[in-house]
């Protein structure tokens, strides 16, 4: 019965040395996309931060040219999508540019550019 005690507090006393580990801090992701079909364009981003308590808030613009062709913003926790549509031209180049912040920190704007053929 002893030897028992003995092995189960063994037992006991390597499972409490293996360290708990909290799940790895995740990098900041930005993934910005434009699809287009015919004349309208979707435009999508998806922000996911650090932990699921990090306030993202985010404007996405699309460009043709220096033409500021719409604008939108959004903003909420852990996780941010946005995905909206606009009306465009065959044959022209668009730009998505995504300016963000996470927890009030701006961070470098992440831009796409595709042709809607």
């Amino acid at each position: 019965m002893r030897k028992r005690i003995v092995g189960m507090m063994l037992l006991i006393a390597m499972i409490l040395v293996i360290p708990a580990h909290a799940a790895s801090e995740r990098t900041i992701a930005v993934v910005p996309d434009i699809e287009f079909d015919g004349t309208e364009a979707t435009c999508t981003v998806r922000i996911t931060g650090n932990r699921t308590s990090d306030r993202i808030t985010a404007t996405m613009e699309l460009w043709q040219g220096s033409k500021l062709i719409d604008d939108w913003s959004a903003s909420g926790y852990g996780i941010l999508k946005i995905d909206e549509t606009a009306t465009v031209e065959k044959n022209k180049t668009y730009k998505l540019t995504v300016y963000y912040t996470v927890n009030g920190d701006a961070k470098t704007p992440v831009s796409i550019s595709r042709t809607n053929k």
